[in-house]
C-alpha cells in the first residue's frame, strides 16, 4: 500500500500521548513534541509491507527437490497468486506431502489467508479450519521454528531467528532479510526473485536436517 494510504489510516497525532519524562523547559517540551509529530506513523510505514491490511502479496515460492515454482506480481494478479498458492497446497495435501517453512504458521500463511479475505478469495477449509482458530492448519503443514524448539514450553510466544538456527546447526546462512524484501521488490524484481529462490533452498536444507 502506498505511504499516503497507510498514513491516511492512522489516528491523528496526539501530543498528550508523548512521554515527556522530567522535561520542564517549555522550549525543550516543544522540541520533543515536534520530534514526536515528525516521527508519527513512520514505524507503520516502514512495517506496512508486513501487515495484511497494508501490505501486498508480491510473490509466493514453492520448492520440491530441485524444482522451484514462483507466482508473483507482474505475471498475475495478487488474487491469482493466492488462488495458485491454495491450489499448490491442496495438491501437496492430496499427495501426503509435507509443506514446511520457517515461521510459516506465524507469518506466511496468516498473511496469505488475511489477504485472501480482504480480496474476496475463498480460503479452503482443508488449509485453514476457521472452526479451530487456535490450531487451524492442516497437520501436513509444518513450521520449522516449532520443530527446532522441540515441543519445549518456552516455544509459546518465543521467536528464534532463522539465522540463529542455521548458525547453530552449521548450515549455510541466508542472504538478506525478509524485512527488506518489499524495498528490494520495488527496486529490483530480478534480485527479489533470486532472494526468494535462495530462501527456499535454505529452508529446504533446514527441513531435510530437522524432519
Amino acid at each position: 500500500m502506498p505511504e499516503a494510504q497507510i498514513r491516511a489510516k492512522l489516528p491523528p497525532f496526539d501530543p498528550n500521548k508523548v512521554k515527556l519524562g522530567v522535561l520542564k523547559d517549555p522550549d525543550k517540551i516543544r522540541a520533543k513534541l515536534a520530534e514526536a509529530e515528525a516521527e508519527h506513523g513512520n514505524d507503520e510505514v516502514r512495517e506496512g509491507a508486513l501487515h495484511a491490511t497494508t501490505g501486498t502479496l508480491a510473490i509466493v515460492g514453492f520448492r520440491h527437490g530441485e524444482g522451484v515454482k514462483q507466482y508473483h506480481i507482474g505475471e498475475m494478479t495478487e488474487a491469482a497468486i493466492i488462488e495458485a498458492t491454495f491450489t499448490e497446497i491442496l495438491f501437496a495435501l492430496d499427495r501426503g506431502t509435507i509443506i514446511s517453512g520457517y515461521f510459516i504458521k506465524g507469518f506466511d500463511l496468516p498473511f496469505i489467508v488475511q489477504r485472501a479475505w480482504l480480496l474476496g478469495v475463498k480460503v479452503p477449509p482443508r488449509i485453514f479450519n476457521a472452526f479451530k482458530p487456535r490450531y487451524p492448519w492442516s497437520e501436513n503443514i509444518v513450521c520449522l521454528q516449532e520443530v527446532w524448539l522441540a515441543g519445549s514450553a518456552a516455544q509459546f510466544g518465543t521467536r528464534v531467528s532463522l539465522a540463529t538456527v542455521l548458525r547453530e546447526l552449521g548450515l549455510p546462512s541466508k542472504s538478506g532479510s525478509g524485512a527488506d524484501f518489499g524495498a528490494l521488490w520495488a527496486s529490483d524484481q530480478k534480485a527479489a526473485l533470486q532472494y526468494n529462490a535462495d530462501d527456499l533452498a535454505v529452508e529446504m536444507r533446514l527441513a531435510e536436517r530437522l524432519i
